[in-house]
């Protein structure tokens, strides 16, 4: 395979030439679908985040040539521009690059920024100066909670597609495509405001000698939406775990578990909760790929795993106890620095205020890739059906100026998208570049994916990573990679991944904790560990290496450590 045969290979940024993979993997780590990239990203969510960036008022519109400004795909795999975010930071602050840099998960090499005398523009400067006071005092774009709605009908007013003709299911489509537009501006703004808002509140920290208080002061928000997923679920998981039928059912296998279930408080609130988070999965970005409404039995193997916690794990309870830990912090620095109290608690209160909205926008643009999801699920089983497809996926491998055609005639692609599966399976056989720096090496010159050799950390060790939710806790390690088959988690044991996204956050209330080798303080998992009262370290070199099953550790979220007790067993 070459850059030549596959579709999706952007030329890299002139203006902006720096992407890598840092958070994006965390968007979406698999190789990225032609239809899902085409429809939502590049026709719709790509363009919008870049009138995002000028609405921000870091930049002019017609210094963007278009949607690579602000995401890149290369040979199938998704980037964020980095360079776009250094000169906004540099127009906002001396030195800002250098700070942008330090909040992402750098990797190896990371390039430097390089100035450039039209990366000043005072001008600029002054307009984003000006908006983010407006972020500090915690003002929210209205259109967020319009969007937000807007999400929640479409899913309220879903026809019936399987009796629905084509052509209607296209017009869905196509109605939802400006929507994820204005979706990416509102949601690079409020992750924009969020990134500041954290940036602004570790310099006043530092300051006073208590940079590890970050992790208690982003702590016991509460409202967080995407934890709504993990406290429903917890609900269920208590349904099963005091019933005998209920636990005799999920004995016998989550596969077909529901056919056995006759609980009608249980069918509600599986119902309810499919109906309400029935978007979200692993890979929920893209459209290929099945959700919890698709395919519930990975909610049904989380419920499982739930079931064997005990109640002193309740997500509420944690929030509350977390909430107090946040508020003693608070007094804590006013009693010893008296001076500078209010401008931590205000900038306390602006992250909060920030992160809330991040999730909240998060989980609006997801609603409305899942509505088009389920459109394509019917027109692709329309394809199957007629025998024009042989896969499902198959469908995904359409981009999205092909679709009309493609309902018109869908016998006339079906060697093109064989072809470009096969193609598109190839991908993920390959180590993407962490970075992207002016040029991408053609795939022919990229490395097989390997696992690499790292040996295992021995007893007295201590492990370093990026602090993300306070806490304290002692167990054994357990390496999970695939959250739709945790059962190998064990209550309190301490769960080591590669990433997580909020589809993995009912497991967190399995866990005693949780290390990741990848993510930030601000990536939407660790917002989520910390309303859920979970110790997160993230960022950990090879965690899932130097980290082996049954090893005794101890996570303290707060200062980012792991402590290798004993080896693995």
């Amino acid at each position: 395979m070459t850059v030549d045969n596959w579709l999706l290979h952007d030329t890299p940024s002139k203006r902006f030439p720096v992407y890598t993979r840092s958070n994006a993997a965390e968007v979406m780590g698999a190789p990225v679908s032609p239809l899902g990239w085409s429809y939502v990203w590049y026709d719709a969510f790509g363009p919008g985040t870049v009138r995002g960036y000028v609405d921000l008022g870091g930049f002019d519109s017609d210094e963007f040539s278009g949607p690579e400004d602000a995401y890149g795909v290369f040979g199938g795999y998704f980037y964020l521009n980095i360079s776009v975010m250094f000169v906004e930071m540099e127009r906002l602050m001396p030195g800002g690059a250098a700070r942008m840099a330090a909040m992402f998960d750098s990797g190896p090499g990371m390039p430097a920024h390089v100035p450039e005398d039209w990366h000043y523009n005072p001008a600029n400067s002054a307009r984003i100066a000006a908006n983010v006071g407006r972020f500090m005092a915690g003002e929210v774009h209205p259109d967020l909670d319009r969007l937000h709605d807007a999400a929640i009908s479409l899913r309220a007013a879903r026809p019936d597609l399987e009796a629905a003709a084509s052509e209607t299911i296209l017009a869905g489509l196509r109605s939802i495509t400006p929507l994820l537009d204005r979706a990416g501006c509102i949601h690079v703004q409020v992750g924009q405001a969020g990134m500041m808002a954290l940036g602004q509140l570790a310099e006043l920290l530092g300051a006073i000698g208590r940079p590890d208080d970050i992790a208690r002061l982003g702590t016991g928000i509460g409202d967080v939406e995407s934890a709504d997923i993990a406290r429903q679920l917890w609900t269920i998981s208590r349904l099963v775990r005091q019933s005998g039928p209920l636990t005799a059912a999920f004995s016998a296998g989550v596969e077909d578990v529901l056919a056995r279930i006759e609980d009608p408080r249980f069918l509600e609130l599986f119902d309810r909760f499919l109906y309400d988070h029935g978007a979200r999965a692993a890979n929920e970005w893209d459209l290929i790929y099945d959700t919890y409404e698709t395919a519930p039995q990975t909610a049904l193997a989380l419920i499982e795993a739930m079931a064997k916690q005990g109640d002193e794990a309740d997500p509420d309870a944690a929030l509350r106890r977390n909430a107090v830990l946040r508020q003693e912090c608070l007094a804590d620095i006013r009693a010893k620095f008296p001076a500078e109290a209010d401008a931590i608690g205000n900038a306390a209160q602006a992250l909060a205020t920030w992160f809330v909205a991040r999730e909240r926008s998060k989980n609006m643009c997801v609603r409305l890739v899942h509505e088009a999801r389920m459109g394509c699920e019917a027109l692709a089983a329309r394809g199957l059906l007629s025998g024009a497809l042989d896969d499902r996926r198959h469908f995904y491998m359409l981009l999205s100026g092909e679709l009309d055609a493609w309902v018109a005639d869908p016998a006339a692609f079906a060697d093109t998208l064989r072809q470009r599966y096969a193609d598109y399976r190839a991908l993920d056989a390959l180590e993407p570049p962490f970075f992207v720096n002016g040029e991408c090496p053609p795939l022919a010159e990229w490395p097989p994916r390997v696992v690499r050799d790292i040996a295992a950390a021995s007893g007295g060790e201590r492990l370093t990573g990026v602090a993300c939710s306070p806490g304290q806790v002692t167990g054994r390690a357990r390496i999970i990679l695939d959250p739709s088959d945790p059962g190998a988690l064990e209550p309190d044991e301490i769960l080591v991944t590669t990433n997580t996204n909020p589809s993995w956050t009912p497991l967190f209330l399995v866990a005693g904790a949780v290390v990741t080798e990848f993510g930030l303080f601000n990536s939407h998992a660790s917002i989520v560990s910390r309303e859920l009262g979970i110790p997160c370290v993230a960022s950990v070199d090879g965690a899932t290496e130097r980290i082996r099953d049954g090893m005794l550790v101890s996570v303290d979220g707060a200062a980012g450590t792991i402590d290798i007790l004993e080896g693995a067993a």
